[in-house]
């Protein structure tokens, strides 16, 4: 009888001992799967983060390029413009040529038939944004026109004016028409004509009066212009 309960105690223990010795490599080999696939899991990141790296790095030196390449192309082989005609933009467009721009410039010549281009530079496969496609469009569909604005600022405003003896600045109001009844060009833009004019007169010893009759400006005009062009006013009214 004896025996029998030994035996039996036996069994049990063996299969409790079996049990925990299987289920304890069951639970091994599941341990080993989700490290297998953690690992797998960390494995996918880091190639995609590499990926996700090199694709920044190729975008940052895309755009660096692109932005060289927009500096730089005036003086590239394949651009079909003279540089001298080309005037960066940067935004929206690159750049504005004015094709015959220089030669006109140069020869003084209006029977060239000048052409304005609208142009941007891609690199690679850049395409256009949505606002240089519409930009592109009005040009094509010749929704383009050329104005000149003339803000009248002077007229029947007050103009400041300095005090040629104290130096002291006023206000007085002037009317540019009632100036201009004496002096033709008052206020007028100078011209590279106009100053040639007015450095050889001057150095030939006209006085400021002869220089504004001459001239047809203001004596303060003729002595900012003089200041302007570095010329040492010496002479007496």
């Amino acid at each position: 009888m004896e025996i029998i309960v030994s035996l039996f105690i036996g069994i049990i223990i063996g299969s409790i001992s079996t049990y925990f010795f299987v289920r304890r490599s069951q639970q091994q080999e599941i341990i080993r799967k989700y490290e297998s696939q953690i690992q797998i899991l960390q494995d996918e990141y880091q190639q995609a983060l590499k990926v996700a790296k090199n694709r920044s790095i190729d975008g940052s030196r895309a755009a660096i390029k692109g932005k060289i390449a927009e500096q730089l192309a005036p003086i590239l082989p394949d651009f079909n413009y003279l540089p001298s005609d080309a005037r960066f933009i940067g935004d929206p467009i690159d750049y504005i040529v004015f094709n015959g721009y220089t030669d006109i410039k140069d020869n003084g010549s209006s029977n060239v038939n000048l052409e304005i281009v609208i142009l941007d530079i891609k690199t690679g496969q850049a395409s256009l944004s949505v606002l240089q496609e519409a930009i592109a469009k009005a040009v094509n569909s010749g929704k383009v026109r050329f104005e000149v604005v003339r803000p009248e600022v002077f007229e029947n405003k007050h103009l400041h004016q300095v005090d040629e003896t104290t130096g002291n600045s006023s206000t007085k109001a002037y009317n540019i028409e009632s100036i201009r009844k004496n002096h033709k060009r008052a206020y007028e833009p100078w011209n590279k004509e106009e100053e040639k004019r007015l450095s050889m007169l001057y150095k030939q010893g006209a006085t400021i009066q002869e220089l504004a009759q001459e001239l047809q400006r203001q004596p303060g005009g003729i002595r900012a212009r003089l200041k302007k062009l570095g010329l040492t006013e010496s002479l007496i009214d």
